[in-house]
This record gives structure tokens, C-alpha cells and sequence, in this order.
């Protein structure tokens, strides 16, 4: 069997409005965890409300706090999904289930009209 570079299980996408429906009929099911740059995080764009952030380059270093989040849906977001979906696997090749991917970022979160904060 050839070696890959990540495991071949699939990172499972949501849409903004699938991530608005999990926070309103499941309150406390899941978490974001934002993998953007703070200036980004903190930028003109803002950031979904109550969401966690972890710049990528913090994921490995900050693995034993993600997983005390094991038990809720982990939903990774960033600006248009590209590095939230490598961050999604990274955390699916060590050890965690019930990881999701943002679909669209922050971009198509915004673009679907849903609220962010700015602080």
C-alpha cells in the first residue's frame, strides 16, 4: 500500500447554516476553533462568536487542550476553508473523531449573512 501523507479517513465539511443550526437545536455540542492569524482573527472580517482561537502553526503544541473538547463536534474554520481543512485532518491522524471543516470559511460564513464579533 503506497504512503500518504495524511490517513485517507474524509474530512467531513459544514455549511455555515448546518453550523447555525448545531448552535441553536444543540447548545453546547460543538466548538469553532478558528486556525487563522490573529490579525486576521482580529482583522476587518471578524470571527465567529465564542470561537477558539488557535493560529495552525499552535495546533500541535495546544493538542491537549483541543482534546478536552473530544466530547462536542470540533468545527475548524479560517478565511475560505483551505487551512481549516489540513488543520481538520491533522487533528483526525492524532486520535480525534467528530472533526468538521467550516466549508467556505469566515468568507462564506459572512456571505451567508450569520454574525461575528470583533473583540
Amino acid at each position: 500500500m503506497p504512503l500518504t501523507p495524511f490517513s485517507s479517513r474524509k474530512v467531513n465539511d459544514l455549511t455555515p447554516f448546518d453550523i447555525s443550526e448545531i448552535f441553536e437545536n444543540e447548545p453546547g455540542s460543538a466548538v469553532v476553533i478558528d486556525v487563522r492569524e490573529p490579525w486576521e482573527y482580529y482583522g476587518d472580517t471578524g470571527h465567529v462568536k465564542n470561537s477558539i482561537h488557535i493560529p495552525m502553526g499552535e495546533i500541535p503544541d495546544r493538542m491537549e487542550s483541543i482534546k478536552a473538547h473530544s466530547g462536542k463536534k470540533i468545527i475548524l474554520i479560517c478565511n475560505s476553508g483551505e487551512r481549516s481543512y489540513y488543520a481538520a485532518k491533522y487533528l483526525m491522524d492524532n486520535g480525534l473523531d467528530n472533526v468538521y471543516n467550516a466549508d467556505g470559511g469566515i468568507m462564506k460564513w459572512l456571505m451567508s449573512g450569520l454574525d461575528v464579533e470583533y473583540e
